[in-house]
């Protein structure tokens, strides 16, 4: 779940090759009536395994974070969760313990994954945009 205060990292088209730590600030609670629109077109079972999004509030975390990224550019962004003080508090068993360690794991290999789509966003939009 992410909450008002969990790191999270952008990666802009207009800032290449620079990953922006960032933290959430606020997290949109619901979806207002008006933002959803009925279709008149049947649900196939494939469309409805798609992820959902949430919207959040970020702010840099460091001053003039966003300096160089124009308004409106493309991004990307991870958040991340925070499990070391409940790793280091001891208070948790074996099966608590390898899960939060697997979430931090995935954690992990998805700022990875970040950092490799920071390389190639500006060459992908460049040369394979196909325009």
């Amino acid at each position: 779940m992410i909450k008002p205060g969990t790191i999270s990292e952008v990666v802009c088209l207009s800032k290449p090759f620079t990953v922006i730590p960032m933290v959430v600030t606020r997290v949109q609670p619901v979806v207002a009536a008006g933002q959803l629109k009925p279709a008149d077109v049947l649900l196939d079972a494939q469309q409805r395994a798609r992820p959902g999004t949430l919207t959040v509030v970020m702010e840099p975390l460091y001053e003039g974070g966003l300096s160089d990224v124009m308004p409106g550019s493309k991004c990307i962004a991870n958040a991340y969760t925070n499990n070391h003080d409940l790793l280091e508090s001891g208070d948790l068993g074996l099966g608590e313990t390898l899960f939060l360690h697997m979430v931090d794991t995935v954690g992990v290999l998805h700022a990875v994954i970040l950092r490799m789509q920071a390389l190639l966003l500006p060459v992908q939009m460049l040369v394979f945009a196909g325009h």
